[in-house]
């Protein structure tokens, strides 16, 4: 399970909290201007838009999980485990494998709405990357700084593209469903309250600051994350004049919905945690992340490399913990 968010406040970013049980060998991954995407339809995407973002890099192929381009717009998928479906190859249409997704629209939009025509004609097929990895059952958030949008196919409503006012995407059930359930949450506010329990009730003592969240889901399932993390989002304030501030606030904004060790079971002693959370600027191409433990903000900037080059580049995690002491 993950939580994805963009997010524009001056700068525009872009990142998810990625919650597995997993541990994946991921690295920060840089794929310059002119690597060769070969697809799996026999086409090739050349001189593109370069990418960094965190992915395993299988037999020269950057397998990304999320990424930004150095044009502005970036993309991730999250699990959609039980909804997500890949169809046949259909003859007519753009086959695309779920693999495929992130570099075929990274590699070639700038925008929210150069992504929108690329995907007029898009099928996400069941084609593998390799008999050994299996397609992971996913939905997609591409956003730029202006907005976002929300891809899934299913097999009841087939591929479907979605405006995102929010700005967030978890997992199951569908965006459609989760934009109605949200609604549950319209009387929630940051700002203080006036007690409207009854025409007389001024007078009711509030106990505590922030009893205009009372109510908001505290649990860590997709539904609640989707909820908090929207209410968090969008009520969240920062200079929009400091990127250092706003990349600060955005790690605050998916520390909110990270997953601690011990609270979501997938086997008897087996726990999904947040095993790293990442953050784009897609104005300086600079990456940045923290790990589950290791909280210090990393950092990797895509333009202090050779963007003109043909061969991907890649940076370990840095994932054990490091503690500054300032004496």
């Amino acid at each position: 399970m993950c939580t994805a968010v963009n997010y524009t406040n001056g700068c525009h970013l872009f990142g998810r909290n990625l919650d597995l049980e997993i541990n994946y060998p991921v690295d920060v991954v840089i794929t310059p201007h002119n690597y060769v995407f070969k697809m799996k339809d026999g086409s090739e995407i050349k001189n593109h838009h370069a990418l960094i973002g965190m992915g395993l890099i299988q037999n020269d192929y950057p397998l990304y999980f999320e990424a930004i381009n150095d044009a502005g717009l970036g993309m991730a998928g999250t699990a959609f485990a039980g909804l997500a479906y890949y169809a046949p190859v259909q003859e007519g249409k753009k086959n695309i494998a779920p693999f495929e997704f992130i570099p075929y629209i990274l590699g070639q939009a700038s925008t929210v709405e150069e992504a929108r025509k690329l995907l007029e004609n898009v099928n996400l097929c069941d084609v593998h990357f390799s008999a050994e990895q299996p397609n992971s059952p996913l939905h997609f958030l591409i956003g730029d700084k202006n907005e976002s949008i929300v891809v899934e196919q299913t097999k009841e409503k087939g591929f479907r593209v979605y405006d995102d006012p929010y700005d967030v995407l978890t997992n199951c059930p569908d965006f459609d469903w989760q934009c109605k359930n949200i609604s549950i949450y319209s009387q929630l506010t940051g700002q203080i309250i006036t007690p409207r329990f009854a025409k007389d009730a001024k007078d009711i003592d509030l106990y505590s600051r922030g009893m205009g969240s009372t109510g908001l889901p505290g649990g860590v399932d997709s539904v609640s994350r989707f909820v908090r993390t929207a209410f968090t989002r969008l009520n969240s304030f920062c200079d929009p004049n400091s990127i250092e501030k706003n990349v600060g606030e955005y790690f605050h904004i998916l520390t909110n919905v990270q997953q601690v060790n011990g609270e979501a079971e997938i086997h008897p002693g087996e726990y999904e945690i947040t095993q790293y959370t990442s953050v784009g600027d897609t104005d300086s191409g600079i990456f940045y992340y923290t790990t589950y433990y290791n909280q210090n903000i990393n950092a990797v900037d895509m333009k202090k490399e050779n963007l003109e080059g043909s061969s991907l580049i890649s940076y370990p995690v840095l994932r054990d913990l490091n503690v500054n002491i300032q004496n």
